[in-house]
């Protein structure tokens, strides 16, 4: 038999074309485009090759995403193998996302994150041999997500991980059932482990907090695919940072200044939709922190906050009336990267004393080894989350902080220009972003240089809390504006 050859990893072709392309010349690694066999394998019905874990491993693509390839053990007597690969994380609606016959012994497809996955390969005989193909398909069920615990239903998410927590650095998840309900009902410190907590994708999970509940952590956080009910809690934040000064976190271990505590890993909030919120969605506390990387994306925050229980306040906060290093005050606590992406911020109340964004220091040379830092904010729409204030204040007016803002629906909101201010380092499409005032007029250098000024007359309603049995919360923010109507969050589009 003449081995299979070819100069491509892997061919990606729909059902009704796959045996066309079987004469198109491709390789598996290893294989030399010169080198033929003869198999001893002769009028066999061959089977499915085996798959294990180790069949599995990752690979970065030139433009940074990531590949699954996948190899197995070559069967003699084949002439190539039919491979499928299935998104199931909706078992009962799988979605294909890869389907093609590969002569060679590996094949790629598109990863992406917290997905889970069926691949098929089965074998295809040479016939001329008078092989047969496999009777049925080698099918593995492949996985992205984090291993994790299963939370039982009903329980206090507190109690279990107290419990159950592993004494480990690796990273660890605790998982919650499809469309389960859960409490925080006391502080939630996941400390030094760096952790996933997740839900299902499909039907999210929903946690409500009791008044002292909070999610506290020092370390790497991922929050995903749950929606919470804030309307009880009485903690600044829905997220903080540990009010314990642990001492590994201090700024020499890391080789940076002796005046903060630092967290390196990103705290990650994602596809998830957060119902009255009264102060701050991400809060760093009253101790001095230096947080690398803090992500808000595909979530809706419903905000119920007037400003008055916490006029320091913001949806990202790094500000405290007090901040403390070593026990002694310090002056030294930012958020170097922020993202907010595809997301939705709405507030029910006017407030005229938070920000979105609210910075301690606008140097970060104070904090960091130097002064370099980003905020990215895209296809976000913004609503009513401050009406008398600004956008955000002690933004790092100097180029070595970036700031991208772009197709973003600001609407009722003040100032952007506080926050996408000159001297940094801008990536700023105005004619992507648009602003409307109604509590205050909209700013003049708003309109000049961060957005076009246009009424996004949303269909609504757009004034109420967020149902969370619903998928998008009741609320409708499908912008009808000639500018707006393409850009904000996605998901209204």
């Amino acid at each position: 038999m003449k081995k299979w050859t070819c100069s491509l990893s892997y061919l990606c072709v729909s059902g009704l074309m796959a045996f066309a392309v079987m004469t198109i010349a491709s390789c598996a690694d290893g294989f030399d485009s010169n080198e033929t066999f003869t198999s001893k394998v002769t009028n066999a019905q061959l089977n499915s090759p085996e798959l294990t874990a180790k069949s599995f491993s990752s690979k970065v693509n030139a433009d940074g995403t990531e590949s699954v390839q996948v190899t197995w053990t070559v069967v003699p007597g084949a002439s190539g193998y039919r491979c499928i690969v299935n998104n199931v994380d909706d078992p009962a609606h799988p979605v294909e996302v890869f389907n093609g016959l590969v002569d060679g012994t590996s094949f790629l497809f598109a990863k992406t994150e917290d997905t889970n996955y069926s691949v098929s390969i089965q074998t295809i005989a040479n016939t001329k041999l008078g092989n047969k193909d496999a009777a049925a398909p080698t099918v593995y069920a492949y996985s992205t997500l984090v291993p994790a615990q299963v939370i039982p239903s009903g329980s206090d998410i507190v109690e279990f991980v107290k419990n159950n927590m592993l004494d480990t650095q690796d990273e660890q998840a605790f998982e919650l059932e499809a469309g389960a309900s859960y409490t925080i009902n006391s502080e939630l410190d996941f400390g030094l482990h760096p952790v996933t907590l997740r839900g299902n994708k499909i039907n999210r999970s929903k946690v409500t907090f009791g008044v002292d509940g909070v999610i506290r952590t020092s370390s790497g956080l991922k929050v995903k695919f749950i929606n919470f009910d804030c309307t009880d809690q009485a903690s600044i934040g829905v997220i903080e940072c540990s009010s314990t000064p642990y001492t590994q976190l201090e700024g020499p271990n890391f080789g940076m200044q002796d005046k903060a505590y630092y967290l390196k890993s990103p705290i990650i909030m994602q596809e998830c939709n957060f119902r009255n919120v009264r102060r701050c969605l991400f809060y760093t506390g009253e101790l001095a922190w230096g947080i690398e990387d803090v992500r808000v994306n595909n979530c809706i925050v419903q905000l119920d906050c007037d400003g008055s229980s916490f006029g320091n306040g913001a949806v990202l906060c790094t500000y405290s009336g007090t901040c403390y290093y070593k026990g002694a005050s310090s002056w030294t606590s930012a958020i170097r990267n922020i993202t907010m992406k595809n997301s939705t911020f709405y507030n029910l109340k006017n407030n005229s004393k938070n920000r979105a964004i609210r910075f301690l220091t606008n140097t970060f040379s104070r904090v960091f080894d130097t002064n370099y830092g980003s905020a990215t904010i895209e296809s976000c729409t913004f609503y009513k989350v401050f009406t008398g204030k600004e956008f955000a204040n002690n933004t790092p007016n100097r180029k070595e902080y970036t700031i991208r803002f772009n197709k973003n629906v600001t609407y009722d909101c003040f100032r952007l220009q506080k926050f996408i201010q000159n001297n940094c380092t801008l990536n700023v499409d105005k004619s992507t972003n648009t602003c409307f005032g109604v509590t205050s007029a909209t700013d003049g250098t708003d309109k000049q240089r961060c957005a076009t000024e246009e009424d996004a007359n949303f269909v609504g309603p757009v004034d109420q809390p967020l149902d969370l049995s619903l998928g998008k919360g009741g609320v409708n923010f499908r912008a009808q504006g000639a500018v707006s109507s393409q850009n904000g969050d996605p998901r209204w589009w």
